[in-house]
Protein backbone atom coordinates (compact mmCIF):
# COMPACT_ATOMS: atom_id res chain seq x y z
CA UNK A 1 0.00 0.00 0.00
CA UNK A 2 3.06 2.20 1.05
CA UNK A 3 4.68 1.07 -2.04
CA UNK A 4 1.37 2.40 -4.07
CA UNK A 5 1.30 5.84 -2.32
CA UNK A 6 4.74 6.87 -3.10
CA UNK A 7 4.30 5.89 -6.88
CA UNK A 8 1.37 8.09 -7.27
CA UNK A 9 3.10 10.89 -5.56
CA UNK A 10 6.13 10.47 -7.70
CA UNK A 11 3.66 10.63 -10.78
CA UNK A 12 2.26 14.26 -9.66
CA UNK A 13 5.35 15.64 -9.24
CA UNK A 14 6.49 14.96 -12.33
CA UNK A 15 3.50 16.15 -13.99
CA UNK A 16 3.68 19.86 -11.46
CA UNK A 17 7.27 20.48 -12.72
CA UNK A 18 6.35 19.36 -16.24
CA UNK A 19 3.71 22.32 -15.95
CA UNK A 20 6.37 24.21 -14.59
CA UNK A 21 9.28 24.07 -16.51
CA UNK A 22 7.24 24.76 -20.11
CA UNK A 23 5.52 27.81 -18.82
CA UNK A 24 9.17 28.82 -18.22
CA UNK A 25 9.83 27.87 -21.48
CA UNK A 26 6.92 29.67 -23.19
CA UNK A 27 7.54 32.72 -20.78
CA UNK A 28 9.81 34.26 -23.63
CA UNK A 29 8.42 33.19 -26.99
CA UNK A 30 6.10 35.46 -28.61
CA UNK A 31 3.01 34.47 -29.43
CA UNK A 32 1.14 35.34 -32.85
CA UNK A 33 -2.59 36.39 -31.91
CA UNK A 34 -5.29 34.24 -34.16
CA UNK A 35 -7.34 37.62 -34.35
CA UNK A 36 -6.18 40.93 -36.06
CA UNK A 37 -7.53 43.53 -34.04
CA UNK A 38 -7.26 46.00 -36.45
CA UNK A 39 -7.46 45.77 -40.86
CA UNK A 40 -3.64 46.31 -42.07
CA UNK A 41 -5.62 48.14 -44.60
CA UNK A 42 -8.41 49.99 -42.59
CA UNK A 43 -5.47 53.01 -42.01
CA UNK A 44 -4.76 53.33 -46.06
CA UNK A 45 -7.13 55.65 -48.50
CA UNK A 46 -7.22 53.82 -51.58
CA UNK A 47 -9.25 53.81 -54.75
CA UNK A 48 -8.59 50.68 -57.25
CA UNK A 49 -9.58 50.48 -61.14
CA UNK A 50 -8.78 47.90 -63.84
CA UNK A 51 -9.25 48.39 -67.33
CA UNK A 52 -8.39 46.46 -70.47
CA UNK A 53 -7.07 46.85 -73.92
CA UNK A 54 -7.36 45.22 -76.71
CA UNK A 55 -5.38 45.83 -80.47
CA UNK A 56 -6.84 43.73 -83.37
CA UNK A 57 -4.07 42.87 -85.90
CA UNK A 58 -4.37 40.85 -89.30
CA UNK A 59 -1.63 37.76 -88.45
CA UNK A 60 1.29 37.40 -90.01
CA UNK A 61 2.51 34.08 -89.41
CA UNK A 62 0.51 30.89 -89.71
CA UNK A 63 2.03 27.27 -88.45
CA UNK A 64 1.01 24.44 -90.35
CA UNK A 65 1.31 20.37 -89.03
CA UNK A 66 1.40 17.79 -91.96
CA UNK A 67 2.35 14.43 -92.26
CA UNK A 68 3.06 10.92 -93.89
CA UNK A 69 0.58 8.25 -93.03
CA UNK A 70 2.24 4.81 -94.15
CA UNK A 71 0.86 0.90 -93.10
CA UNK A 72 2.32 -2.17 -94.33
CA UNK A 73 2.81 -5.55 -93.62
CA UNK A 74 6.56 -5.40 -92.30
CA UNK A 75 7.66 -2.34 -90.26
CA UNK A 76 11.12 -1.87 -92.26
CA UNK A 77 9.18 -1.48 -95.15
CA UNK A 78 6.74 1.22 -93.75
CA UNK A 79 9.63 3.09 -92.40
CA UNK A 80 11.39 3.05 -95.97
CA UNK A 81 8.39 4.12 -97.49
CA UNK A 82 7.20 6.79 -95.30
CA UNK A 83 10.93 8.14 -95.22
CA UNK A 84 10.30 8.58 -99.32
CA UNK A 85 7.49 9.92 -99.32
CA UNK A 86 8.15 12.65 -96.77
CA UNK A 87 11.78 13.58 -98.50
CA UNK A 88 9.11 14.69 -100.95
CA UNK A 89 7.06 16.29 -98.92
CA UNK A 90 10.05 18.52 -97.40
CA UNK A 91 11.42 19.37 -101.22
CA UNK A 92 8.19 20.03 -102.06
CA UNK A 93 7.78 22.90 -99.29
CA UNK A 94 11.60 24.04 -100.37
CA UNK A 95 10.82 24.51 -103.83
CA UNK A 96 7.52 26.82 -102.23
CA UNK A 97 10.52 29.21 -100.14
CA UNK A 98 9.63 27.29 -97.28
CA UNK A 99 13.37 27.98 -95.37
CA UNK A 100 14.79 24.82 -94.02
CA UNK A 101 15.23 26.17 -90.58
CA UNK A 102 11.01 26.44 -90.64
CA UNK A 103 10.58 22.83 -91.44
CA UNK A 104 10.61 21.14 -87.95
CA UNK A 105 9.44 17.27 -87.20
CA UNK A 106 7.06 17.55 -84.67
CA UNK A 107 6.55 14.01 -83.94
CA UNK A 108 7.76 10.42 -85.29
CA UNK A 109 5.78 7.26 -84.27
CA UNK A 110 6.59 3.71 -84.95
CA UNK A 111 3.87 1.08 -83.76
CA UNK A 112 2.12 -2.41 -84.57
CA UNK A 113 -1.73 -2.62 -85.34
CA UNK A 114 -3.69 -5.80 -84.53
CA UNK A 115 -6.67 -7.03 -85.68
CA UNK A 116 -9.04 -9.16 -84.30
CA UNK A 117 -9.97 -12.30 -85.41
CA UNK A 118 -11.90 -14.98 -84.05
CA UNK A 119 -11.41 -13.23 -80.57
CA UNK A 120 -7.73 -13.01 -80.82
CA UNK A 121 -5.05 -10.53 -81.59
CA UNK A 122 -3.76 -10.98 -84.86
CA UNK A 123 -1.16 -8.79 -85.81
CA UNK A 124 -1.63 -6.84 -89.34
CA UNK A 125 1.09 -5.02 -89.73
CA UNK A 126 3.21 -1.64 -88.73
CA UNK A 127 1.72 1.68 -88.77
CA UNK A 128 4.36 4.93 -89.58
CA UNK A 129 3.68 8.86 -88.90
CA UNK A 130 5.69 11.80 -89.27
CA UNK A 131 4.80 14.74 -88.85
CA UNK A 132 6.40 18.16 -89.42
CA UNK A 133 5.42 22.00 -88.37
CA UNK A 134 5.72 24.20 -90.92
CA UNK A 135 5.89 28.03 -90.67
CA UNK A 136 4.64 29.88 -93.08
CA UNK A 137 5.84 33.84 -92.64
CA UNK A 138 4.37 34.84 -96.18
CA UNK A 139 0.29 33.44 -95.14
CA UNK A 140 -1.11 33.96 -98.78
CA UNK A 141 0.81 30.72 -99.57
CA UNK A 142 -0.72 28.64 -96.83
CA UNK A 143 -3.85 27.50 -98.82
CA UNK A 144 -1.38 26.75 -101.98
CA UNK A 145 1.43 24.88 -99.55
CA UNK A 146 -1.55 22.67 -98.36
CA UNK A 147 -2.37 21.37 -102.26
CA UNK A 148 1.47 21.17 -103.15
CA UNK A 149 2.33 18.72 -99.95
CA UNK A 150 -0.92 16.67 -100.39
CA UNK A 151 -0.24 16.11 -104.24
CA UNK A 152 3.84 14.82 -102.74
CA UNK A 153 2.28 12.73 -100.75
CA UNK A 154 1.02 14.37 -97.34
CA UNK A 155 -2.34 12.37 -96.05
CA UNK A 156 -3.11 14.14 -93.34
CA UNK A 157 -2.94 17.32 -91.33
CA UNK A 158 -4.53 18.32 -87.73
CA UNK A 159 -4.68 22.56 -88.17
CA UNK A 160 -3.28 25.67 -89.43
CA UNK A 161 -2.56 28.09 -86.65
CA UNK A 162 -2.02 32.12 -87.21
CA UNK A 163 0.01 34.11 -85.16
CA UNK A 164 2.12 37.32 -85.07
CA UNK A 165 5.47 37.35 -85.10
CA UNK A 166 6.21 40.76 -83.21
CA UNK A 167 3.49 39.23 -80.54
CA UNK A 168 5.48 41.51 -77.75
CA UNK A 169 4.53 44.99 -79.81
CA UNK A 170 0.91 44.18 -80.22
CA UNK A 171 0.84 43.36 -76.23
CA UNK A 172 2.72 46.40 -74.92
CA UNK A 173 0.34 48.45 -76.97
CA UNK A 174 -2.76 46.86 -75.29
CA UNK A 175 -1.34 47.84 -72.03
CA UNK A 176 -1.08 51.11 -72.83
CA UNK A 177 -4.83 50.70 -73.68
CA UNK A 178 -5.76 49.12 -70.29
CA UNK A 179 -3.60 51.67 -68.40
CA UNK A 180 -5.35 54.69 -69.64
CA UNK A 181 -9.22 53.01 -68.93
CA UNK A 182 -8.05 52.04 -65.49
CA UNK A 183 -6.38 55.79 -64.91
CA UNK A 184 -9.98 57.32 -66.47
CA UNK A 185 -11.85 54.98 -64.25
CA UNK A 186 -10.27 55.89 -61.54
CA UNK A 187 -10.80 59.34 -61.76
CA UNK A 188 -14.85 59.13 -62.55
CA UNK A 189 -14.77 56.90 -59.28
CA UNK A 190 -13.04 59.56 -57.70
CA UNK A 191 -15.19 62.42 -58.77
CA UNK A 192 -18.24 60.72 -57.92
CA UNK A 193 -16.92 60.05 -54.41
CA UNK A 194 -15.66 63.09 -53.79
CA UNK A 195 -12.58 62.03 -53.21
CA UNK A 196 -8.76 63.45 -54.38
CA UNK A 197 -6.38 61.26 -56.27
CA UNK A 198 -2.93 60.75 -54.70
CA UNK A 199 0.10 59.22 -55.77
CA UNK A 200 -0.31 55.66 -57.48
CA UNK A 201 0.45 53.06 -54.57
CA UNK A 202 0.67 50.11 -56.70
CA UNK A 203 0.46 48.93 -60.35
CA UNK A 204 -0.65 45.27 -61.42
CA UNK A 205 -0.62 43.53 -64.65
CA UNK A 206 -3.01 41.20 -65.66
CA UNK A 207 -1.64 37.56 -66.77
CA UNK A 208 0.27 37.60 -70.00
CA UNK A 209 -1.85 35.72 -72.80
CA UNK A 210 -0.74 32.29 -73.78
CA UNK A 211 0.51 32.53 -77.16
CA UNK A 212 -2.20 33.65 -79.20
CA UNK A 213 -3.03 31.69 -82.58
CA UNK A 214 -6.51 31.51 -84.51
CA UNK A 215 -7.44 27.77 -85.10
CA UNK A 216 -8.41 26.93 -88.05
CA UNK A 217 -8.61 22.70 -88.45
CA UNK A 218 -7.96 20.84 -92.29
CA UNK A 219 -8.38 17.49 -91.90
CA UNK A 220 -8.06 14.53 -94.78
CA UNK A 221 -11.34 15.39 -96.55
CA UNK A 222 -10.14 18.64 -97.28
CA UNK A 223 -6.89 17.92 -98.38
CA UNK A 224 -7.98 14.13 -100.10
CA UNK A 225 -10.83 17.25 -101.84
CA UNK A 226 -8.40 19.49 -103.17
CA UNK A 227 -6.18 17.06 -104.53
CA UNK A 228 -9.18 15.94 -106.52
CA UNK A 229 -10.53 19.03 -107.58
CA UNK A 230 -7.22 20.59 -108.26
CA UNK A 231 -7.97 23.77 -106.21
CA UNK A 232 -6.19 25.65 -103.72
CA UNK A 233 -7.16 25.22 -100.57
CA UNK A 234 -9.55 28.09 -98.77
CA UNK A 235 -8.11 30.14 -96.08
CA UNK A 236 -9.46 32.96 -93.87
CA UNK A 237 -6.88 34.01 -91.75
CA UNK A 238 -9.14 36.98 -89.85
CA UNK A 239 -7.88 38.73 -87.42
CA UNK A 240 -6.19 38.25 -83.96
CA UNK A 241 -7.04 39.87 -80.74
CA UNK A 242 -4.68 40.81 -78.11
CA UNK A 243 -5.39 41.76 -74.62
CA UNK A 244 -4.04 42.90 -71.85
CA UNK A 245 -5.37 44.06 -68.26
CA UNK A 246 -4.08 46.54 -65.55
CA UNK A 247 -4.54 47.44 -61.93
CA UNK A 248 -4.05 50.67 -60.46
CA UNK A 249 -4.23 51.35 -56.87
CA UNK A 250 -4.30 54.88 -55.70
CA UNK A 251 -3.82 57.17 -52.09
CA UNK A 252 -6.92 59.34 -51.92
CA UNK A 253 -7.69 62.05 -49.59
Amino acid sequence: MKNKLLIAAIIVLVACLGVTVGAAFLAGTPVASAINSENSYAKDNILAASGTGKVTLKPDVAYINVGVDTFMKDAKAAQQENAKAMEKVINKLKAMGIDEKDIQTSGYNVYPQYDYVNNKSVLGGYRVTNTVKVTVRDIDKVGDILSGVQEEGANYSYGIYFGLEDQESAYREALKKAFEQAKGRAEVMAKQAGVKLKDIAAIYEGSAPAEIYRYQGVGFESLQKAADAAWTVPIAEGEIEVNATVTLVYRIE
